[in-house]
This record gives C-alpha cells, sequence and structure tokens, in this order.
C-alpha cells in the first residue's frame, strides 16, 4: 500500500472565524467539529482536508516547516482585497504576478494570478 495526503494541519485563535476564511479563500468548502476541544476539519471544494485546531501559544506563525500556503486564481490581486487583506509584497515571475498576504491569525500566504 503506498501512502496517500490525508490533511495539514493549522493552529489559530479562533477555529470557527479561521473555517470561516478558509471558506472565502476557496469559495467553499464545509467543516465539522471533529473534537470536544473545538477542532474542525475544513474540506475545499477540491477535496483539500485542513484540520484548524486551537493554538497553544500566542506567538504568531514562524516561516519554518510546511508553510506559505499557495492559491492561484484569475483576478488574484482583486480578490485579496475583497477577503479584505493587503498585500505585502508583489513578485513577477515567467508564468504572471504572485501576491503575498497575511491573515487575520498572521499567516502568510501568496496567491498566483492566473492569465484570462
Amino acid at each position: 500500500m503506498r501512502a496517500t495526503f490525508d490533511h495539514i494541519e493549522v493552529h489559530v485563535s479562533d477555529i470557527q472565524k479561521y473555517c470561516a476564511f478558509l471558506q472565502k479563500v476557496f469559495e467553499g468548502g464545509t467543516f465539522d467539529v471533529i473534537s470536544s476541544s473545538g477542532t474542525s476539519m475544513f474540506t475545499s471544494p477540491d477535496g483539500l482536508n485542513i484540520e484548524v485546531k486551537k493554538k497553544k501559544k500566542p506567538e504568531t506563525p514562524q516561516e519554518i516547516g510546511f508553510c506559505n500556503p499557495c492559491i492561484r486564481r484569475l483576478n488574484a490581486k482583486e480578490f485579496v482585497g475583497q477577503l479584505g487583506l493587503e498585500i505585502e509584497r508583489e513578485l513577477e515571475a515567467p508564468f504572471g504576478m504572485v501576491y503575498f498576504f497575511k491573515d487575520h491569525e498572521g499567516v502568510l500566504w501568496h496567491i498566483k494570478n492566473l492569465p484570462a
């Protein structure tokens, strides 16, 4: 039997708020509470599973290990603005622009702009 990817975890201060944020980012998806501590499993419309847990330490996320989630979509820059977030950095790549932004929990994301 080969290994299959199950889920990634994110540790946040407000589980429900973060699940609602993920629904905005992925333009849909579902989440269910899976433990008595409130831990929830978010599933994006394309099947990505993100386990959302209460963080134990108040520090902001560190840029080590698995980090910097990436999404891609049309009109990426405008979409970040619709989320009410600010672009912190822009990068021009051979395939188009990449925009870096932080969510309300301090997690650094990047979004690749798809050509129309």
